[in-house]
C-alpha cells in the first residue's frame, strides 16, 4: 500500500467511552499522558485555530488519520470524519481541483479513499502476457491465439495508442474469465455494503473484413460464497462480415445499487466466427476493463 490505508481503515475503530463527554479540546487519559516535550507539544496542537490544525492533520498519511489520529480526542475524531480534511487532502493530492466546494459531495472521505485505489482490476487485459492472468481458459477450435494489431482483415485500435495486441477466438467458442477478489483488491466490507461504489465493467470486440463472428460477455458480482448477486450479460451478439473493416465496439456497464454482500467480481467473454472456418477467424477482444469508481 501507499500509506493511504488498509482495507479496514474506513472501519472507524471506536473511540473508548467516557461517562464524562469531551466538549473542547482533547483530553488525555492520566496512564496515556506525555511528558515534558511531547506534553507541551501535544497542548499546542490543541491551541491550533481549526483551519491551521486540519492543514497539520492533511499532511498525515489517510491510515494514521483514521487509525490513530481520531482517537486522541473528540474535538481530532469530529476533524477526521468530517469533510473538509478530506476535501483538503483531495486537493493537495490532485484528486479535484483547488477551490472545490465541500457541498459538491457527500462522502469526501470515501472519494479519497476511492480515487486512491481507481485502477484496472483486470489483469493483461490486451495479451501483452498471453494469457496471464486468465482463468477458466476455454480453446474451442484451434483456441485463443494473441495477435498483433490491427491483425489480418482487422481495424487498428484508434482509441487507445497504448493497446497493441487483441485475443482472437477461433471456429467454436473460446471463453476465458477472471475473478476479481474486492476485499483482496484494498475495498472493504462497510465500503461495499454501505456506499456501494459504482463497479463499471468495459470490454471491446471487434470482427473481421472476410468474416462474420459471434461475441459474448457476462459479468457477474458475487457474495462470499459465491452466489450471484447481480448480472449483466450481452446475450450472444453476431458481428457481421464487414468488406471495409471491422472496427471496434465498446461495451460497458454501470452497476449500482447492488445491496450488500458483494466480495467478488467474476468477469467472462467469449468468441467464434460464424463460417467454422480452422484458424482464427473469431471474435477479437482487447482492453477489458473493471473499474470502482469514486462517487460523483
Amino acid at each position: 500500500m501507499d500509506g493511504d490505508g488498509d482495507p479496514e481503515s474506513m472501519g472507524q475503530p471506536e473511540e473508548a467511552s467516557s461517562e464524562e463527554p469531551q466538549e473542547e479540546g482533547c483530553v488525555v487519559a492520566p496512564e496515556a499522558e506525555a511528558s515534558g516535550g511531547e506534553e507541551e507539544e501535544a497542548a499546542y496542537l490543541d491551541e491550533l485555530p481549526e483551519p491551521l490544525l486540519l492543514r497539520v492533520l492533511a499532511e498525515l498519511p489517510a491510515a494514521e488519520l483514521v487509525q490513530a489520529c481520531r482517537l486522541v480526542c473528540l474535538r481530532w475524531k469530529e476533524l477526521v470524519d468530517g469533510a473538509p480534511l478530506w476535501l483538503l487532502k483531495c486537493q493537495q493530492e490532485g484528486l479535484v481541483p483547488e477551490g472545490g466546494s465541500e457541498d459538491e459531495r457527500d462522502h469526501w472521505q470515501q472519494f479519497y479513499f476511492l480515487s486512491k485505489r481507481r485502477r484496472n482490476l483486470l489483469r493483461n487485459p490486451c495479451g501483452e502476457e498471453d494469457l496471464e492472468g486468465w482463468c477458466d481458459v476455454e480453446h474451442g477450435g484451434d483456441g485463443w491465439r494473441v495477435e498483433e494489431l490491427p491483425g489480418d482483415c482487422g481495424a487498428e485500435f484508434a482509441h487507445d495508442g497504448s493497446v497493441r495486441k487483441f485475443f482472437a477466438s477461433s471456429f467454436e467458442w473460446c471463453r476465458k474469465a477472471q475473478v476479481i477478489d474486492l476485499q483482496a483488491e484494498g475495498y472493504w466490507e462497510e465500503l461495499l455494503d454501505t456506499t456501494q461504489p459504482a463497479i463499471v465493467v468495459k470490454d471491446w470486440y471487434s470482427g473481421r473484413s472476410d468474416a462474420g463472428c459471434l461475441y459474448e460477455l457476462t459479468v457477474k458480482l458475487l457474495s462470499e460464497h459465491e452466489d450471484v448477486l447481480a448480472e449483466f450479460s450481452t446475450g450472444q451478439v453476431a458481428v457481421p462480415q464487414d468488406g471495409e473493416d471491422g472496427g471496434w465496439t465498446e461495451i460497458s456497464h454501470t452497476f449500482t445499487d447492488y445491496g450488500p454482500g458483494v466480495r467478488f467480481v467474476r468477469f467472462e467473454h467469449a468468441g467464434q466466427d460464424s463460417v467454422y472456418w480452422k484458424g482464427w477467424f473469431g471474435a477479437r477482444v482487447t482492453n477489458s476493463s473493471v473499474w470502482v469508481e469514486p462517487p460523483e
